[in-house]
């Protein structure tokens, strides 16, 4: 993982300096998750209810007409909270487990845009890319038998910190500054601490970005 990381910020440094040259934007950018697991354990799967959550950061666009006209990369570094809400039963006793997790997400997306009109300010996108993400902090809620605990999310009974998967997102852009947009993420990583378990991540989202 050590490794993996340190490639990945030497190839963002290396991509920001090889861009630096083109037309870059950055911005402000904020959704509203619906966070939720893919979870599994000895083969059976488990439904879980949906946790709302956010994504809120900085994001920054850099054109790419070296690719072809209207292309361009998409990342930026966001505060999104995650997790899931499960009821179940252990015995007699009804358990309800509440997981929060806030990551540090950094997505990098490869778009395209296409005008609908024809002074562009309204434009149709759509990208498509990989995302990481670092656990910065998170307590669960846990209630059994009218008792209420507080674990740490991240714990070693809890969840892993690190997270990796792929992104959707499509929308419009508005008069150049402005976009609104839903997307999806799925996680490729399993975050389940037991090996005899699967937890993977997913979120839809909905959400806008001011660009200057």
């Amino acid at each position: 993982m050590k490794k993996f990381l340190s490639l990945f910020t030497f190839a963002l440094f290396a991509f920001s300096a090889v861009t630096s040259a083109q037309n870059l934007r950055f911005g402000v950018t904020g959704a509203m998750n619906v966070a939720n697991y893919s979870m599994s354990a000895d083969g059976i799967s488990f439904d879980a209810d949906s946790r709302i959550g956010f994504k809120a950061g900085f994001q920054m666009e850099i054109d790419a007409p070296f690719i072809y006209d209207g292309f361009y990369f998409d990342t930026g570094a966001l505060i999104s909270a995650k997790g899931a809400k499960m009821s179940t039963t252990v015995g007699d006793v009804n358990v309800e487990w509440t997981s929060r997790p806030y990551y540090l997400e950094v997505p990098m997306h490869i778009g395209y845009s296409y005008s609908l009109n024809s002074s562009g300010s309204v434009q149709f996108f759509g990208s498509f890319g990989p995302y990481i993400a670092v656990g910065l902090w998170g307590t669960d809620k846990v209630t059994m038998a009218d008792e209420s605990t507080k674990p740490d999310t991240f714990a070693s009974d809890g969840i892993k910190r690190f997270d990796f998967g792929l992104g959707l997102k499509g929308g419009l852009r508005l008069f150049d500054h402005y976009r609104i947009f839903v997307g999806y993420d799925w996680g490729l990583i399993n975050v389940a601490q037991d090996d005899d378990s699967k937890m993977n991540n997913r979120n839809f989202y909905v959400g806008a970005s001011y660009l200057f």
